[in-house]
């Protein structure tokens, strides 16, 4: 009994809401994961299977203080508090790619940096010209010290079948870029597109092998 009771009290402990002073000592490069409450939040959570539907970029400025890299629209750079506030229940995952040295994780942050002040990808869209929050974590990387992290997937792959989903797509598919494209006139050609396209997820980039777990206040939750 006893036992259980310690390891219901560290998990508690683990859940709790954190600030940046909770964290153990963060390095530029290190990703952040929290949920965020928005209009597209229960439908990635959901199609996924991940509590997390935010993801950033951390960068240390040249005192170490951290910041965080983030496509909310537009891209921008927030003091770590200040992102971690801005999650629901202010709770975070920190994880960070094995390996990854200094050289890489700079080249990281400042392929991200190249992107600031674009604005947001409603639609998960393929296109650089808006982002969304998981996509510029994957191009950074990508397009940076050339390393791939998380996993392109179609949409189709997803579970997309929920209310959450399917009404995400139904309100947004006629302004849809790639069906506008196409010239999809239906809804019925454009969820066809839709299904083919590709994107990363914030669960994607969370559950790369090479990803190991720096900091959770997720508690059971945490990936």
């Amino acid at each position: 009994m006893i036992e259980k009771l310690a390891a219901l009290l560290a998990l508690a402990l683990l859940a709790a809401p954190a600030h940046a002073s909770d964290l153990p000592p963060l390095k530029t490069g290190d990703i952040v994961f929290q949920k965020t409450e928005t209009s597209a939040s229960d439908a990635i959570m959901l199609a996924s299977g991940t509590q997390y539907t935010h993801v950033g970029i951390v960068e240390l400025d040249k005192a170490g203080k951290p910041h965080v890299i983030e496509a909310v629209g537009p891209v921008r750079v927030v003091p770590l508090d200040q992102w971690i506030a801005n999650g629901t229940d202010k709770r975070v995952t920190v994880k960070r790619l094995k390996g990854l040295d200094e050289k890489a994780a700079k080249q990281a942050t400042h392929r991200a940096r190249y992107y600031l002040g674009r604005p947001y990808d409603h639609f998960f869209y393929e296109s650089h010209d808006q982002i969304y929050c998981s996509e510029l974590i994957h191009i950074a990387f990508k397009e940076g010290p050339k390393i791939s992290v998380g996993e392109q997937q179609k949409v189709r792959d997803l579970k997309i079948d929920t209310a959450a989903a399917q009404g995400l797509i139904k309100q947004r598919w006629k302004a849809h870029p790639l069906c506008k494209a196409k010239s999809a006139g239906s809804f019925k050609a454009c969820y066809g597109l839709i299904m083919e396209q590709t994107l990363v997820t914030p669960a994607s980039i969370a559950r790369d092998p090479r990803m190991e777990m720096i900091y959770t206040s997720f508690g059971a939750n945490a990936e």
